[in-house]
């Protein structure tokens, strides 16, 4: 499944990726793809997953895989995207778009995102890939702010969705602040999908 995810992400892309071997202290492995900022047409710092889904019996052979652009990179996204990407296959779930992903700590250092937001572009920047025995969807994680998972409860994820289109909200920055329309100082964590299970080492 590497090569063949390497190869759809390529022509997807338009660049050759770097592949990084994520390890746990407990022995599980996550592939990330990483294409630094300003070696596609992107303009961003983007990442892939490589093993975030499998296929189950009871779901047709369809299987899931995560990417995300950002503007800016580094190990400490890296490591947060790779985690990521290990809670959604450790929960042994086939994640659909508007699910919320992560617990109630910072995912990445100095910031103060605590998950992602799963969802389908409506675009084809990244279009499916059709295997002999199944097919691999491909779903984009945007970072989010405590309060916008907490929003997530009562809502629907298209509701934030709406909120970030008006307020211009850009996704990809990671600088950005929180939008208009979202109480600032909510608590709690009950709209998350999985908690902090498996973490890669430093």
């Amino acid at each position: 499944m590497i090569d063949e995810l390497h190869e759809h992400y390529t022509n997807a892309i338009g660049a050759e990726p770097v592949l990084h071997e994520m390890n746990t202290r407990t022995g599980k492995r996550m592939g990330v793809f990483e294409w630094p900022a300003g070696t596609t047409r992107l303009g961003v710092h983007l990442y892939a997953s490589a093993g975030a889904g499998h296929y189950r019996k009871d779901d047709h052979r369809h299987a899931v895989e995560l990417f995300a652009g950002v503007n800016h990179g580094g190990q400490e996204v890296l490591k947060a995207f790779a985690n990521m990407a290990l809670n959604v296959r450790e929960s042994g779930t086939v994640p659909q778009h508007g699910v919320f992903v992560a617990g109630d700590w910072n995912i990445i250092e100095s910031r103060k995102f605590t998950g992602w937001v799963l969802t389908e572009r409506p675009d084809d920047f990244m279009p499916q890939l059709d295997l002999p025995d199944g097919h691999v969807v491909f779903l984009d994680a945007l970072p989010v702010f405590p309060e916008e998972a907490e929003y997530r409860h009562g809502n629907r994820s298209d509701d934030l969705f709406d909120i970030w289109e008006a307020e211009g909200v850009k996704s990809w920055d990671l600088d950005r602040e929180l939008p208009a329309g979202i109480e600032p100082g909510r608590k709690g964590i009950s709209a998350w999908f999985s908690g902090r299970s498996s973490n890669v080492d430093d």
